[in-house]
């Protein structure tokens, strides 16, 4: 891809999580109330909704994170419904993860869900003819894809297919067509800017005769009348809730999607303001509206009239199993749909970036003045933006300047709507990488980590301070904090003079050298200890012990509990576990969702082995006779490092030899019981591949 159709990627993920966090504070919210309270919506209003601005959401999760499936599998061009349903399962916590889980028969996507649980496959899951018409019709399927059409600039025909196969796990009928049609829009939208043209190559396409009549008539309706609050005044007689069944129908947010998009014209900020101002589905359909006129208009749209950049900072997080990657930025994401593209049309697979570049115009990647460390009138941005090539640029003027990004959730972004669970990227004992230049006078400059400490208060750790005239290269070892979570990664800049600091690029890799849970959570003041919060689970009790560090319990099968990232390759694990009743139990580690693991298992009192979870299929690797009892402790260490998989019973050896997984977080797993964990450690082994 070229750069400019790299531009309009970024742009496009950067306007759907725009739209989410500029409608989310008031989605539901009755129009009427809307325009009571705040007139015409022209800006972040979340201070007023009494919520947080960066929070878990359906629309940012379920999109960012179905894109999964599109990684997991080996030929794009044959990936069908069953496949993206595998990785609901793979990546989809029941009861908690990206979903309304509103009920059998009344949430659309946790009924395809329980669907997929009970054996029945996509599309099936999601058809009218098992869930019928209302439920099937909801508007899911929109708000889930637009990833997937990123993929494909200039092609609506990959888009169409894969936005139909993804869809049809959870909706059908029209829901499923309004989507494909959006698509279309999205990847028409990197070649054609102007609205009518766009419109017209994406109906050219194909749309059924239901579709077809009502893109004709909001057209015709929005050509006549340029007044928004009369189009939506028609668009409720026609086309309102109150026609359909069901909580959140997708015909009536289709249609108001495509008035905004058209009477907003080239105003990015104007079309937002009309979509969010005019009630229904806020957040979904500023996402949709958003992504199609990022690419369509590209980032000097966003730029202009309004800031939606600076308080979002490119953060977002997609909530998942995968909770190593629930911290996440517009410009990873978008450094994702690049890679799915190159992987779509046979391409050379773009070259992995460190974690902070900043390579796109104007992007942050969620830094922000640090809220521990004193506020500052200017947010940090790029050197880009004045011509000082890629980098975050932070003015420094007589005094201190704090900045810093989170690596774990924040909890002041914690509400009611989603439950936000997720692990930390960065650990005690793995070491920053950073690159500093400074243009002008000396400053001095240190890393900083925030950090939970038992009692769950944020406590500070310090670099050595470096002072610099020119540039800074730094490595910082993270000490360790006893197995507590960080919560955010700073930089401290001090001078006497007016001077500026550019952060070029900031990296870690590899899984911690040394991390360890050595002592119970349990706090007798607090409760729950953010330590216990840093592991991401799916098993229906994962909690603290009077006498061990864990408890994790199960009714069904695979009950898991995982802490760590992606980043996290050579290493091994270790435990004491102790079983009550229970039908399996044991170690993983290189986990990527909760059905992607390998293992080291104990089960039926009389076998021990290791496994490899590929989704629904279970591999043993190897096998052993071994006689266990309940209620007696074992100490498992499970290592991975290459292909070579090894595991430690006691004094007991097992050793396979597998390359499904490369690389993924450690945690707990059981099958129908309950079983105690006495610690817990993980040690990196780069460099020990063989």
């Amino acid at each position: 891809m070229q750069k400019s159709l790299e531009e309009k990627v970024y742009a496009g993920v950067l306007g759907k999580i725009i739209g989410v966090f500029y409608g989310r504070p008031i989605e539901g919210w009755p129009y009427e109330k809307i325009r009571q309270t705040f007139g015409v919506v022209d800006h972040y209003v979340y201070k007023e909704a009494g919520t947080p601005l960066i929070v878990a959401d359906d629309d940012v999760a379920g999109t960012f994170t179905f894109l999964n499936a599109v990684e997991d599998c080996r030929d794009v061009s044959t990936i069908s419904a069953k496949d993206f349903g595998e990785a609901w399962l793979d990546y989809v916590i029941e009861d908690k993860t990206i979903f309304w889980w509103g009920g059998l028969g009344r949430s659309t996507e946790h009924t395809a869900y329980l669907r997929l649980k009970q054996g029945i496959p996509a599309p099936l899951s999601g058809s009218i003819e098992l869930n019928g018409q209302a439920v099937a019709e909801q508007i899911g399927a929109q708000i889930f894809m637009d990833a997937l059409a990123m993929m494909c600039p200039g092609d609506p025909r990959n888009a169409g297919r894969l936005v139909r196969e993804l869809s049809s796990v959870s909706h059908d009928g029209i829901a499923v067509e309004a989507a494909c049609f959006l698509a279309s829009l999205e990847a028409l939208a990197f070649e054609i800017r102007e609205t009518d043209q766009l419109l017209d190559a994406a109906l050219a396409k194909g749309v059924s005769p239901r579709l077809r009549e009502i893109i004709d008539r909001v057209r015709e309706v929005c050509s006549r009348n340029q007044d928004f609050r009369a189009v939506r005044q028609w668009l409720d007689e026609e086309y309102g809730y109150h026609l359909y069944p069901g909580n959140c129908h997708v015909i009536p947010n289709f249609a108001l999607i495509l008035a905004s998009l058209i009477l907003g014209g080239d105003d990015f900020y104007y079309a937002m303001e009309i979509c969010i101002s005019c009630g229904w589905d806020t957040d979904c359909n500023g996402a949709n509206l958003g992504c199609i006129n990022g690419i369509r208009l590209g980032l000097d749209a966003i730029n202009e009239a309004f800031d939606f950049r600076g308080p979002v900072a490119d953060r977002l997080y997609k909530i998942s199993s995968n909770g190593g990657a629930c911290v996440s930025d517009a410009v990873q994401e978008t450094r994702r749909i690049l890679a799915a593209n190159a992987k779509l049309y046979g391409e050379k697979s773009p070259e992995k970036r460190r974690r902070y570049e900043f390579e796109f115009p104007g992007s942050v990647q969620g830094f922000e003045n640090c809220p521990y460390l004193g506020d500052h009138d200017e947010r940090p941005e790029n050197s880009n933006m004045r011509g000082c090539g890629n980098g975050l640029w932070l003015s420094v003027d007589h005094g201190k300047r704090a900045v810093s990004v989170p690596v774990m959730f924040d909890l002041r972004d914690r509400q009611a709507s989603y439950c936000l669970t997720a692990s930390p990227v960065l650990y005690e004992s793995q070491t920053v990488y950073a690159v500093f230049d400074v243009p002008e006078n000396e400053i001095k400059i240190q890393l900083y980590i925030a950090w939970y400490d038992f009692d769950n208060n944020i406590q500070f750790t310090y670099s050595p301070q470096y002072t610099v005239q020119s540039r800074l290269e730094i490595a910082w070892k993270i000490p360790k904090l006893g197995g507590m979570p960080i919560s955010r990664l700073g930089i401290l800049c001090e001078s006497d003079k007016k001077g500026a600091v550019i952060l070029r690029h900031m990296d870690w890799d590899g899984a911690p050298e040394h991390f360890e849970i050595s002592i119970p959570l349990r706090n007798y003041d607090i409760g729950m200890n953010m330590a216990m919060e840093a592991f991401v689970s799916s098993a229906k009790q994962f909690h603290f012990d009077a006498r061990a560090s864990f408890v994790i319990s199960h009714t069904e099968k695979n009950g898991v509990a995982t802490i760590g990232t992606e980043q996290w390759k050579d290493y091994k694990v270790t435990s004491v576990l102790e079983p009550g009743i229970h039908q399996r139990f044991g170690l993983l580690g290189r986990s990527r969702g909760h059905r992607r693991y390998y293992a080291l298992m104990l089960w039926d009192h009389k076998y021990a082995g290791l496994v490899c979870k590929k989704g629904s299929e279970e591999i043993c690797l190897v096998q052993i006779p071994f006689a266990y009892r309940e209620n007696h402790k074992y100490r498992l260490e499970l290592s991975m490092c290459g292909k070579k998989i090894t595991g430690k019973i006691d004094e007991i050896y097992l050793e396979a030899l597998d390359d499904t997984y490369s690389c993924g977080g450690a945690g707990f797993v059981t099958d129908e019981g309950t079983a105690l964990a006495y610690g817990f450690c993980v040690e990196g082994l780069e460099g020990m591949k063989r």
